[in-house]
């Protein structure tokens, strides 16, 4: 199976401001960012009691529940863009310098100036950091989280929600060695498939072994552990290759399948489940956290997929400028709306007692803390990241030198 060039352009058109990487710019990617993190905005800021008695509301708050989905779809649109990125740049000069510098000039300014702020405040807000701060620094507090086990003490502030950058940054280091190393389109296929299957029985060892062991106790393990996530980001590596070989129109051409199956294997679950909650206290809840897991990386990656799609209307939605807006700064947002949200507090608490009507004050509240966290990325994208980003042209992906696309 050999690599073709895709039918997206390796080089862009575009000025070097608006793309100083050079790379063609996919507008409907964006747009996928952007629903994104609406559903993130919804999990984590709608969040209210689980059973109210109200069947409306109710099914709202199953919803909510199963909204965490929003990380899986960053996930797989995050390895379907840093593959494509590292095979369309195989054989240029400075390959590994390239990408690991553009890839922290665009995460670590945001990342480390926020953790940095935290610590700054710790002496005055006694914050309790049991020494995760350490963790936090090397991307690797969702690992060592496991055995610590004492959590972070912040007050209304949350960086909890910051394993997922972690399991990302995990991928980064991994990632371009394997992709270097093999760069062959059948081995990668297999290596991603692979890994998928090893996130699917580490899940299923974890959720067996909960019920033996207080070791493996650990309700978030099967989600955020990166062995156990790992599937999402490699579904959509796996994608990448794929669209990038002879099975390109085929795989395209199948994703509203791909996509409809998993959908309605996932609704079924949920049925059975009472939504996609794993942590619900049913006796269906480990299909969720066993393949209902893995559907949600196909679900995911098929979404990618059906972007790619020319003139279709699922492409023509992803390229709405409202969703294209929000994946703009969606990392800004990711970043700063859980702590925005707990800052938020008394003034939810404020709503409930003078509205006297749970839904009002969940909706006036969680409105408010997006808006706030809309505003906060806004203003750190423009006056604090973009410096960062506009260094990325001093550090372009050169013109390609010979090499063979099959094999070593």
């Amino acid at each position: 199976m050999k690599l073709s060039t895709p039918k997206v352009p390796l080089r862009s058109q575009s000025s070097d401001r608006d793309n100083p990487g050079g790379f063609a710019h996919i507008p409907a990617l964006d747009g996928i960012r952007g629903l994104a993190i609406l559903l993130v905005l919804f999990d984590h800021l709608f969040w209210a009691n689980g059973y109210t008695g109200n069947r409306m509301f109710d099914f709202i708050s199953r919803l909510r529940d199963s909204s965490y989905v929003g990380v899986d779809l960053f996930f797989a649109l995050s390895g379907f863009l840093i593959t494509g990125i590292l095979l369309d740049s195989l054989g240029t000069p400075h390959y590994f310098k390239t990408f690991y510098i553009r890839r922290s000039l665009r995460i670590f300014p945001l990342y480390y100036g926020f953790l940095f702020s935290l610590f700054c405040l710790t002496p005055f807000m006694h914050f309790e950091w049991h020494g995760l701060q350490y963790f936090f620094l090397t991307y690797t507090a969702n690992i060592a989280d496991r055995w610590i086990h004492a959590p972070l003490q912040m007050g209304s502030l949350n960086i909890n929600h910051f394993w997922s950058l972690q399991v990302e940054e995990q991928f980064y280091w991994i990632w371009p060695l394997v992709v270097y190393r093999f760069r062959n389109a059948r081995t990668l296929i297999s290596l991603s498939l692979t890994g998928c299957g090893a996130a699917l029985i580490s899940r299923i060892v974890c959720v067996l072994m909960s019920h033996h062991s207080g070791f493996f106790g650990d309700p978030y393990l099967p989600y955020s552990f990166t062995p156990c996530c790992a599937d999402r980001i490699l579904f959509g590596a796996c994608l990448a290759v794929l669209v990038r070989s002879q099975y390109r129109d085929l795989i395209l051409k199948f994703a509203p399948y791909f996509f409809s199956v998993s959908v309605a294997v996932l609704l079924i679950i949920g049925f059975l489940n009472h939504g996609l909650d794993w942590l619900l206290p049913t006796k269906y809840a480990y299909l969720t956290a066993t393949a209902g897991f893995s559907l949600i990386g196909i679900a995911s990656a098929s979404t990618v997929a059906l972007a790619l799609r020319p003139a279709s209307t699922t492409t023509h939605l992803f390229e709405s400028r409202i969703l294209r807006f929000f994946g703009k700064y969606s990392y800004g947002i990711y970043v700063f709306h859980f702590s925005i949200a707990g800052l938020m507090g008394p003034l939810r608490s404020y709503f409930d007692a003078v509205l006297h009507v749970k839904a009002l004050s969940v909706l006036f509240g969680a409105v408010i803390a997006g808006g706030l966290s809309v505003a906060v990325a806004c203003l750190s994208y423009h006056a604090y990241e973009a410096p960062f980003l506009r260094l990325k042209r001093f550090f372009r992906y050169g013109q390609r030198t010979s090499f063979s696309a099959s094999g070593r």
